[in-house]
């Protein structure tokens, strides 16, 4: 298993597979960093990944879309035993810890990261050094063309994207 800095243009495709299998939606290809990880198997299959937003004259990151093959989907493949617990554990461990050392190599000093999910919390703390440093949070976005605020599944919870959806009917 080894990890490389991720190529949009070459893994955008797997991005949005990933995405798609986790129901999360699909980020714009535009609103991705430039600046990412994907770690792949001893065969050179992408199995993780995850973007780090570098603040330009600053030494502040932000690491977003972390995302690993989704485990049940690939279950469901004829003739495939899906990616095994201990391999996703290694392949998202190996992805952040490639993330923060991609931060250093840049110059950060801080890596600021938010999510949801739960399993996500205990690693960043448990595996990654990380200090929660705030537990209840509501996250905001201003779409200046408009032409985002259509679909906003990519950077919405259940709650708002159940409310999005009842003001369009």
């Amino acid at each position: 298993m080894q990890s490389r800095l991720w190529n949009i243009d070459k893994d955008y495709d797997t991005l949005v597979r990933w995405w798609t299998q986790w129901e999360f939606g699909i980020v714009p290809k535009e609103c991705l960093p430039p600046d990412g990880i994907i770690v792949e198997d001893d065969n050179g299959v992408p199995i993780a990944g995850g973007g780090l937003y570098i603040g330009v004259g600053t030494k502040f990151a932000f690491m977003e879309w972390v995302i690993i093959e989704d485990l049940a989907f690939n279950k469901q493949k004829e003739g495939n035993k899906g990616l095994d617990p201990r391999t996703a554990h290694k392949a998202l461990n190996l992805c952040i810890d490639s993330i923060m050392k991609l931060a250093e190599s840049k110059g950060m000093k801080l890596v600021f990261t938010a999510t949801k999910v739960k399993g996500l919390h205990k690693r960043y703390t448990k595996y990654h050094k990380m200090t929660l440093a705030e537990s209840d949070v509501k996250t905001f976005l201003r779409d200046f063309t408009g032409n985002y605020s259509k679909n906003l599944n990519w950077v919405s919870d259940d709650t708002q994207i159940k409310k999005q959806k009842e003001e369009t009917e």
